[in-house]
């Protein structure tokens, strides 16, 4: 009971950061959502596959070029602002801000002389190649790690959400004028989706900037990288930072790879009705993120203050997200099809075939959202990546093997199947690390 009531207080403080980031990521995605179900209406399953693959191809390519500092922000920004320690503070930023400015440069480049390459494989045009590359020219601006991290280690989950929302109402507004005036087409639906990514890099920039700039003073954030003394003082940190970058790559296997790899072997229209099925899909597992993000600074911290609150805040975590996905997941298995119907046309209707599995997988990511940064508090954050590793592999050989038989609905199978092996193996190696 004496436990319990300890943890009661740290799970409040999960809740609330988790209830502000999920209000402003509740707006800005059902406004996203919205945009992307009146793109599809207007481009139909072709042309907004097209626009899928496109923004599913930019963010690959983030993704493999982004270490995701933001992380060792949390991890180890918590500890140094508790001790009130801004000099070391300072030196994390510096390298953190130094990585962020070298992915966002090596992703542009990495795009734009990859997008005439992967145009033959991905059945690409010329055209669309040409637009791939205007579309990812909006990664210049794509190193938000830093600012990012000092937002979640300063509690301003506040400002992430309205980052979210005003990202969303962009899309929207600009694909909903698109379509009045009747000039959607594959090119200017694909300019507002980038444009709207870059309102969400900008934004995220600003206000870390400013939250920064409030509580370091810039004197501080001058000065040389310190890389050695950066490894002295935290010595796993390059370690970490490896294991981060392949977890946050794996993280694109079964969404943005997945709706390439469903373009490549059923086509355009195979990509549209992946992408389709997995919008629905992610307002389900939407809440998975906001979890991952609004629990890990806190877990940090109850890690680091060796309370015994932190496995009641991951278990009471899991049930809170797990058990409303599974009621979801029924009710889309007997009116998919209905629901694609009205919103997106008729078009997409086969879609129904692939959602069930993916809200269904959904309900699994969600159980295990709160695992991964659990798992990340406890040391074990290689372990994290083994298993991963082994649920993409899992996925892409699914994938490969069912689709020339069943079609779309491989790649629902091959979700679900990824994700039941990810809670299973994360669970296991949470309990084990608590153990000991």
């Amino acid at each position: 009971m004496l436990k319990r009531a300890l943890a009661l207080p740290a799970l409040k403080r999960v809740l609330q950061n988790f209830a502000v980031l999920a209000g402003g990521r509740a707006v800005g995605g059902v406004l996203g959502f919205l945009s992307t179900l009146l793109s599809a209406r207007a481009l139909g399953p072709d042309g907004f596959g097209t626009v899928a693959m496109i923004g599913a191809y930019m963010l690959v390519v983030r993704a493999f070029c982004n270490v995701k500092p933001f992380e060792a922000i949390v991890r180890y920004g918590v500890a140094l602002d508790e001790e009130r320690d801004l000099d070391g503070l300072a030196r994390l930023l510096r390298v953190s801000l130094a990585l962020d400015c070298l992915s966002a440069l090596s992703g542009t480049l990495l795009a734009t002389a990859i997008a005439w390459w992967a145009r033959e494989p991905l059945g690409w045009s010329d055209e669309t190649a040409r637009i791939a590359v205007g579309y990812c020219s909006v990664l210049l601006f794509s190193g938000t790690a830093t600012a990012s991290g000092a937002l979640r280690i300063f509690d301003r989950f506040d400002a992430i959400s309205i980052v979210q929302a005003a990202s969303g109402l962009w899309r929207l507004l600009g694909v909903g004028l698109l379509v009045l005036s009747g000039h959607a087409s594959i090119e200017t639906v694909a300019a507002v989706w980038a444009s709207s990514q870059l309102v969400q890099y900008l934004g995220v920039l600003w206000f870390g900037a400013r939250e920064v700039a409030a509580r370091l003073p810039w004197s501080r954030l001058r000065g040389p990288l310190e890389l050695r003394r950066m490894g002295q003082e935290h010595p796993d940190l390059w370690s970490f930072l490896n294991v981060i970058y392949w977890q946050a790559t794996l993280d694109m296997v079964p969404k943005s790879l997945g709706t390439l790899y469903a373009g490549a072997l059923l086509g355009a229209e195979g990509a549209a009705m992946y992408r389709i099925a997995r919008e629905f899909a992610n307002v389900v597992a939407k809440p998975a993120v906001l979890v991952r993000q609004a629990i890990y600074p806190d877990l940090a911290r109850l890690r680091h203050r060796r309370d015994h609150a932190f496995r009641h805040v991951v278990v009471s975590m899991a049930a809170l997200m797990g058990v409303p996905a599974l009621l979801l997941a029924v009710v889309s298995a007997w009116w998919g099809d209905t629901l694609l119907a009205l919103t997106v046309g008729a078009s997409f209707a086969p879609a129904s075939a692939v959602l069930t599995w993916l809200i269904a997988a959904a309900t699994l990511e969600l159980a295990a959202a709160p695992l991964r940064p659990a798992g990340y508090a406890l040391g074990v954050a290689k372990a994290m990546l083994g298993i991963q590793a082994l649920a993409s592999v899992l996925f892409i050989a699914t994938f490969q093997l069912l689709t020339p038989s069943l079609g779309l609905i491989a790649p629902g199978i091959a979700t679900l199947v990824l994700w039941a092996t990810s809670l299973a193996g994360m669970a296991w190696t949470v309990r084990r690390a608590l153990a000991d």
